[in-house]
C-alpha cells in the first residue's frame, strides 16, 4: 500500500502538472525572492496542536507552502518585512475564497500537506497566492512538483535516511550545499520545536529563491542566502529527525 501511495504522489505530481516557468503573478510582481517552505512532517505533526487524526503517515517530507517576498510597493510606503510576514494578501484587496482545484491535486495536497484545524490549503491560497494573480492549479502544482525534486533528490535522500537520528544545523547546511552545489548555505533555514517528550525536534526546512530563478529550482542558480533581518533559522540546538 504504502508503494502505490509513494507511487500515485509522484505521478501526480510529475504529470500534466505546471512548470515553475509558467508561474508569473499576474500583479504586485515587484518582489525578488521566494520563500520554498517544506515539513519534517513527523517533527511537525509533534509539536503544537499537532495534525489532524486523519493525517497521512504516508510521507516525510511534507509541503507547507511558497511565499513571494515583500513587494517593492509595499517597501516602499515603508511596511515592516515582519508586517508583511504577518499579514500577507490582506495588504491588497483580496477575497476569502477556497481555491478551485481539481480532485487529484486535492488529494495529493491532503498527503503532503499538514492536516490543521484551521485548513493549511485554504490559509495558503488566501495569505500568499491569491493576490498576486496566479491561477490556483499552476500555484499548487508547482510548489507539488518542487517538492517532488526535493524528495527525488540527494537532499531528499539525506534527510530521509536521518530519520530517528539527531543532527545539527551545521550538518543539513552541509548536506544541503553539497546536494545542491551550492555556497548560499544561509538559503536554507530550519524550524525546530519542542515535541511532547520535550525533545528538540526538526519542524520544517525552508529554501530562499531567486523569484526570476524560480524556473531552474532545484538548480544551484536558483537559491539565494536570506538576507540580514530575515533569518529566522530557529534550530541553533540539536534536533531529532523523529520518524512516524
Amino acid at each position: 500500500m504504502k508503494k502505490t501511495i509513494s507511487c500515485l504522489i509522484s505521478a501526480l505530481a510529475f504529470t500534466g502538472a505546471a512548470h515553475a516557468a509558467d508561474l508569473q503573478p499576474a500583479q504586485h510582481a515587484d518582489f525578488p525572492r521566494y520563500t520554498y517552505a517544506l515539513t519534517w512532517q513527523p517533527g511537525f505533526c509533534s509539536t503544537g496542536d499537532g495534525c489532524l487524526p486523519e493525517q497521512s503517515h504516508e510521507v516525510q517530507i511534507g509541503l507547507h507552502g511558497l511565499w513571494p517576498s515583500e513587494p517593492q510597493s509595499l517597501i516602499t510606503q515603508n511596511v515592516p518585512v515582519q508586517q508583511w510576514w504577518a499579514k500577507g494578501c490582506a495588504f491588497f484587496p483580496h477575497v476569502h475564497a477556497v481555491p478551485a482545484l481539481p480532485a487529484e491535486t486535492r488529494d495529493e495536497l491532503k498527503v503532503v500537506m499538514p492536516q490543521l484545524k484551521d485548513d493549511l490549503l485554504l490559509h495558503e491560497y488566501v495569505k500568499h497566492a491569491q493576490c498576486f494573480g496566479y491561477p490556483a492549479q499552476q500555484f499548487f502544482e508547482t510548489a507539488l512538483k518542487m517538492r517532488q525534486a526535493v524528495v527525488d533528490g540527494g537532499f531528499g535522500d539525506y534527510l530521509l535516511g536521518q530519520a530517528g537520528q539527531t543532527r545539527t544545523r551545521q550538518e543539513l547546511q552541509d548536506a544541503f550545499a553539497k546536494a545542491f552545489g551550492t555556497d548560499q548555505r544561509r538559503s536554507l533555514q530550519l524550524q525546530c520545536g519542542k515535541d511532547k517528550q520535550g525533545r528538540n525536534v526538526l519542524t520544517q526546512f525552508w529554501f530562499t529563491l531567486k523569484a526570476d530563478k524560480l524556473a531552474s529550482f532545484p538548480a544551484t542558480e536558483s537559491f539565494v542566502n536570506t538576507p540580514d533581518g530575515e533569518y529566522e533559522d530557529s534550530c541553533a540546538e540539536p534536533f531529532v529527525l523523529p520518524g512516524w
